[in-house]
């Protein structure tokens, strides 16, 4: 058995592509070469990822609602693993598993650093043109559509940029909410399979969005939305 290199003993939160693998940092990958462990929500596509760049640490599923799952993570650290926690694509903890382990950890005084890297939402923002000062993350919403749309009316007053992560299947039941909860003329930027080949941007109203992706035979691909409730968002 060949022994790897150790790093600083530690929960290393690693950032991974969202879909283009060149999106993987050279300081991601050090974490998880140098990690005893890599937990994981999905071991096969991780290992995917892992073969992809040479790496052969081990790798546990992580179930961010089963304790046993953090109980096993934390006795990891206990015993001063150097433990790496990584979702299906982007930075866990953000829409994605992460924060109980991490919060766990912090109670018990463990060290805990995340890297930088592939953010959905982040990415969003900085190519939709709105507002990128201060917004408001949502993440995505219930599927009771009274909880959509009291969540979005509560968000629109404060007058702000605001960012969603939506599936192909709701995604234009998400933008008729916006329509009823913010207003038809709402600037709305929908960026589909973020990173990937066909990398999509659509751009307009909330109400001229939604009638774009209403009149297409088939939707694909995960979206992240954009908005803002001021027609004119550049001139607030």
């Amino acid at each position: 058995m060949v022994a790897r290199a150790r790093g600083p003993l530690m929960l290393f939160v690693v950032p991974t592509p969202l879909g283009n693998l060149d999106d993987m940092s050279a300081r991601a990958l050090r974490a998880l070469k140098e990690s005893n462990v890599v937990f994981c929500e999905d071991t096969r596509r991780t290992r995917n990822l892992m073969s992809r760049f040479g790496l052969g640490a081990p790798l546990e599923r992580y179930d961010e609602n089963d304790p046993r799952s953090i109980d096993r993570m934390l006795e990891r650290l206990r015993r001063g693993d150097a433990v790496s926690l990584v979702s299906d694509g982007g930075l866990p903890g953000v829409s994605d598993p992460g924060r109980k382990v991490v919060a766990a950890a912090r109670r018990e005084g463990l060290a805990v650093t995340a890297l930088p890297g592939p953010c959905a939402a982040a990415a969003a923002v900085a190519g939709s043109g709105l507002p990128g000062d201060s917004f408001v993350f949502l993440g995505f919403l219930p599927r009771t559509p009274s909880k959509r749309r009291k969540a979005l009316e509560a968000a629109g007053r404060l007058n702000r940029t605001i960012v969603l992560y939506e599936s192909p299947f709701r995604v234009v039941e998400l933008l008729e909410d916006v329509v009823a909860a913010i207003g038809e003329s709402a600037q709305v930027v929908a960026v589909r399979e973020l990173s990937k080949i066909h990398e999509e941007w659509i751009s307009g109203t909330a109400a001229s969005v939604r009638a774009n992706l209403a009149a297409r035979p088939e939707i694909l691909g995960e979206f992240a939305v954009v908005l803002h409730p001021d027609p004119e968002p550049s001139h607030a």
